[in-house]
């Protein structure tokens, strides 16, 4: 797969160090607010880190996570990285190269929401909002909200990171970079999940790259994660 370069705007000198050092301290403050009480690092609720499913509910987490990935990334652009917000990728880019992998990537999105949703791991954690249903009054908010973390989440490793650096540190480190602290995020979920995160997070990285925008990565990621709740709930 081809890789797109980004318009010629180099991040100042040293700069970048600064995005660095902001993703993880981003990261650790949304894990504060939107832990769980029952489930811990090692999967026992008496770990002293409990990290999978959010302890303010599901909708609170949610708008948390987009919150302080999606909307203090965007604020923070300009400052440390001397892009403005919508340069990181929120365009549509090559609209003709995203509609044909949005396209492929939707399909195998809900191939692997429905295969995913045999997973007894899966099950025990996810909808992590436990008390949704498949009505169209409970779903359809849940969705929507899932959309605004995913929104936070792709423009925050695939936009501000991704795309931020990889004209300071080239495409192929920029994109394992993005896809290690992806990883790190998942440390504590179900394991098929972590053992999924990285090569995902690569994959979902070369999109960008190829686009030049974080849509078509974002409504693929979306589609797996609602797909997977969907199937849940049906059984």
């Amino acid at each position: 797969m081809a890789v797109r370069m980004m318009e010629p705007e180099t991040v100042p000198r040293h700069r970048w160090v600064w995005a660095l050092a902001l993703s993880p301290l981003l990261l650790v403050v949304n894990w504060l607010f939107a832990r769980s009480d029952t489930v811990g690092l090692l999967g026992r609720t008496d770990d002293w880190i409990p990290v999978s499913g959010p302890r303010l509910g599901a909708p609170a987490a949610f708008l948390i996570t987009f919150v302080l990935l999606g909307i203090v990334s965007a604020a923070l652009a300009r400052p440390i990285l001397a892009r403005t917000p919508r340069s990181l990728g929120t365009g549509l880019g090559d609209v003709q190269v995203g509609g044909t992998l949005l396209l492929i990537g939707v399909a195998l999105g809900v191939l692997i929401g429905y295969l995913s949703a045999s997973s007894p791991s899966l099950a025990a954690v996810y909808p992590l909002n436990h008390s949704m249903s498949l009505a169209v009054t409970s779903f359809v908010p849940h969705a929507f909200l899932y959309f605004l973390y995913y929104l936070g989440f792709e423009y925050h490793f695939r936009g501000f990171l991704l795309l931020g650096l990889v004209d300071r540190l080239g495409p192929w480190a920029a994109n394992v970079l993005q896809a290690g602290l992806v990883t790190l995020v998942h440390v504590g979920k179900p394991g098929i999940e972590l053992a999924a995160a990285f090569p995902a997070s690569i994959v979902f990285g070369l999109i960008t790259l190829r686009t030049g925008s974080i849509w078509y990565a974002l409504i693929i990621h979306w589609v797996v994660g609602v797909s997977l709740d969907w199937f849940l709930l049906a059984g």
